[in-house]
This record gives structure tokens, C-alpha cells and sequence, in this order.
């Protein structure tokens, strides 16, 4: 039988990171998408590292995706990632660019909610 109260984590959030050595030449953001690298070994990894390389093993995702699948803070995935990119494991790229709205559209709506 379980009470209401959630489980609380045995080992607090940012130990996931506390082995790692993160690079400060790699640059990894929330939106940055990452992959395993193609000859990544899972050897020697903590349990939050080889958990992400099974759930990126389906295929690319973005940090923010990482850290919700994993149910750790996004800081503590972003130094994860830097730690596993800087060791071999994954590798990053950013998103593709999206072209942004046309200006004048947007102040042709704005114009329009005003007038509302």
C-alpha cells in the first residue's frame, strides 16, 4: 500500500554529475540536441549516464527532453551531457534554424488585437 507522499530520491540530484570533469570549451544548452556517439562504451558510467545512453539510444533528443525523461533537473542533465561529450560518449549539434515570421505580419495582427 502506498501513502500519498511521494518517494523522495535516496541520492540527491546533483550527484548524478559530482564524478564528472565537464569541459568548459563544450557549450550545451537547453535546446542543444544530443546522441550517443557510434562507438560510445557504456563501461564504467553511473546509473544517470547509462540511463541516458538507453534512452538516447532510440535517437536524438534535446536536453530539456533528457532531464524530463530522466526526472532530474535540467542544470544536473546539462553537466551530465557536457561530462559524457567531453569524455567521448555523446555527441551534440545544434537544433536546425527556423525561419522567424515575417515583421510586418506580426504587426499587422498586432494591430488587428488592438483594434479589437
Amino acid at each position: 500500500m502506498t501513502s500519498g507522499r511521494q518517494r523522495r530520491r535516496v541520492v540527491p540530484d546533483y550527484m548524478a554529475a559530482a564524478r564528472l570533469t565537464v569541459p568548459e570549451h563544450i557549450s550545451v544548452e537547453r535546446t542543444t540536441l544530443v546522441y550517443v556517439a557510434p562507438d560510445a562504451a557504456a563501461h564504467g558510467l553511473d546509473p544517470p549516464g547509462s540511463h541516458l545512453l538507453v534512452l538516447l539510444g532510440h535517437g536524438p533528443l534535446s536536453v530539456y527532453e533528457c532531464a524530463a525523461h530522466l526526472g532530474l533537473p535540467y542544470y544536473v542533465v546539462r553537466l551530465l551531457v557536457a561530462g559524457l561529450v567531453g569524455g567521448g560518449t555523446l555527441l551534440t549539434r545544434d537544433p536546425p534554424a527556423t525561419d522567424l515570421p515575417d515583421i510586418e505580419i506580426l504587426e499587422l495582427v498586432l494591430n488587428g488585437l488592438r483594434a479589437l
